[in-house]
């Protein structure tokens, strides 16, 4: 029931910690951290255990514009440079276009997977929805 960290643990912690940039917030009570700082430090946690996929459900919810960005560019580094596999659930559909390869969009069954150059050109949005939907993007760094 009382296991101790070992070094090995300490350092696996510090890694994560350092990965995902908080290094400086280390000794810093989580509820005293914004949004996107307690993102990160979940993403920190995750990280710990080595996973080969990450789930995630609304992840930039409450989170300030500014810290969204760094947010996404972390799961980029974390694709694109670890190799973890990264699921997210979001309403966010720029969001979507910007920082992601596959969709599949979902509303009780699903309606769409594929690429997001496939989806920007589907025109059956609406369809899938059942309400108009207007999609605004931009590409910010070329994803």
């Amino acid at each position: 029931m009382f296991r101790f960290f070992t070094k090995v643990h300490k350092q696996q912690v510090q890694e994560a910690i350092e990965l995902v940039g908080m290094s400086e917030y280390l000794h810093q009570n989580i509820g005293e951290l914004s949004g996107g700082q307690q993102q990160r430090v979940f993403i920190a946690r995750a990280l710990v255990s080595k996973p080969e996929l990450l789930i995630l459900d609304e992840p930039t919810v409450g989170v300030d514009a500014k810290s969204v960005q760094n947010f996404y560019s972390l799961l980029d580094q974390l694709n694109r440079k670890k190799g973890i596999t990264l699921i997210m659930v979001t309403h966010d559909i720029g969001a979507m276009t910007d920082h992601v390869t596959d969709v599949a969009c979902l509303n009780k069954s699903l309606h769409f997977h594929g690429n997001t150059a496939e989806f920007e050109a589907n025109q059956d949005l609406s369809a899938f929805y059942g309400h108009d939907v207007h999609m605004l993007t931009h590409n910010h760094g070329g994803h």
